[in-house]
This record gives structure tokens, C-alpha cells and sequence, in this order.
């Protein structure tokens, strides 16, 4: 019997349909599902291909694997090599690419009013939630006191992967929330991540977090305190 071979069409973009907006444009960049939450997951620096596959909850390498091509081969993404001893391959956002912060920043707030949000029972990844904080940062707020914290957190659905440690500087006028260790740090948050969204966001008081486990403060809590009064001050308006 001879095989019939089938070919896929080519998916056609919104360009070769002839619309030449900008934000048709940006739909077929980052419009396919999981490319802006494989962003999401660039957005605070480099990863390797398993902390993507790990992170990107519901995707197959497969289908990671083609939205990493096809965000590389529009110029949104490129390859790196980390700083470690086996010089690991990993990917990260080019400077084009980090432009989509300030994108996907308008979209969580515009989601905030959404009448589905938030999601019951979703959860976040670490990088997810210091992106979400980092979305709801007013620009430039005015600090009353210093304030240094250390923000570990570990996603409790995927512990193997290990911790990630972030930075959060406010001095004055000025916000800094990175990754990295924090050097002297008024006091230090451990623990879930989905949990440490939930108290940033008013979603759940701290000292339930803590006083089941998910979540541990070591050091100044009215440092932490100072912090989340600002994301308080947002959420009311």
C-alpha cells in the first residue's frame, strides 16, 4: 500500500494576511500560548533549558523546545552560557526582549481588574512572583525607612529545583528587586512562593504562612512589615 504523505500548512501570521498594525505585529512575536510565560521566566536573568521545563508548568520539551526557536529567530531570545564551571548552555532575553517587562507589567494590571482573578487554587512560580511584584511596584515610592530584604523562595510542587534567592534594596527613591543574595539584609523571607504571593498581595495574613510552615522570617519584621504596607497601599488604591 503506498503511504500518503501529509503535510501541515504553514500556519500563516498576521502579516501574510496583509494587517500591518504594530500589535498584530506583537501577536505573532509572543502571541502563541506559553511564549509570554516562557518571557516571564527569562525576565530576571538567564535559565537553562530544565529550569525552564520546570518552571513552564504543562509544557512538553517538545513544544518548549519550538517556542524557544521561534523566540530566538524573532529576535526576543538568544543563547548564553552561565558563568559556572561546565560553561552550561542557557537561554535568556535579549535587550529587545527585556523590553516585554513593561508589556507584560500593563497586562497584570489590566488582569487585576479581571473577574476570574485571581485563579482559586493557582500557584506561582518563584520567578513568577518577584515578576508580579516587580509589575505592582509603584514607580519611584518613597521609602520611610531604609529597607534590605532577602526573599528565598522555593516552588513547593517542584522542590528539586532548589531555591531561588532574591534582593530587594529601597532607599529614598529608590526600588531595586533583582535576583541575587541579598549582602545585609534587614531580615530574610523562606519558603513557598505561591504562599509569599499570597501575603505580598493581601491574599493571606503572614503569620498564618508562618504558622504553618510555608513560610519563615528571620530578622527585622518591621522591615518586612514596611514592605508589604506598600503593596497594601496599592492594592487599595
Amino acid at each position: 500500500m503506498k503511504r500518503v504523505r501529509c503535510e501541515v500548512p504553514a500556519k500563516k501570521t498576521y502579516g501574510d494576511l496583509g494587517d500591518a498594525c504594530a500589535t498584530a505585529h506583537a501577536l505573532d512575536v509572543v502571541g502563541d500560548r506559553w511564549s509570554l510565560i516562557v518571557v516571564r521566566e527569562l525576565m530576571l536573568g538567564p535559565r537553562r533549558f530544565a529550569d525552564l521545563q520546570s518552571a513552564v508548568v504543562g509544557i512538553t520539551p517538545t513544544v518548549l523546545t519550538e517556542r524557544l526557536r521561534h523566540l530566538a529567530g524573532v529576535g526576543v531570545v538568544e543563547h548564553a552560557t552561565l558563568d559556572d564551571l561546565a560553561r552550561t548552555r542557557a537561554y535568556r532575553l535579549t535587550p529587545w526582549g527585556r523590553g516585554l517587562e513593561d508589556v507584560m507589567a500593563a497586562l497584570g494590571r489590566w488582569a487585576h481588574g479581571s473577574p476570574g482573578f485571581p485563579v482559586a487554587g493557582g500557584s506561582m512560580t518563584p520567578d513568577g512572583a518577584i515578576v508580579a511584584m516587580r509589575t505592582m511596584t509603584p514607580p519611584t515610592p518613597e521609602a520611610p525607612r531604609p529597607v534590605e530584604l532577602g526573599i528565598d523562595l522555593v516552588d513547593v510542587r517542584r522542590a528539586a529545583a532548589g531555591v531561588r534567592r532574591y534582593r530587594l534594596r529601597w532607599r529614598a527613591r529608590s526600588f531595586e528587586l533583582v535576583e541575587g543574595l541579598a549582602e545585609a539584609p534587614d531580615a530574610t523571607v523562606t519558603g513557598d512562593s505561591t504562599a509569599w504571593t499570597e501575603v505580598v498581595f493581601g491574599m493571606g495574613p503572614l503569620e498564618e504562612a508562618e504558622r504553618d510552615g510555608r513560610l519563615a522570617v528571620d530578622g527585622d519584621v518591621d522591615a518586612l512589615t514596611t514592605v508589604l504596607e506598600l503593596y497594601r497601599s496599592v492594592l487599595a488604591g
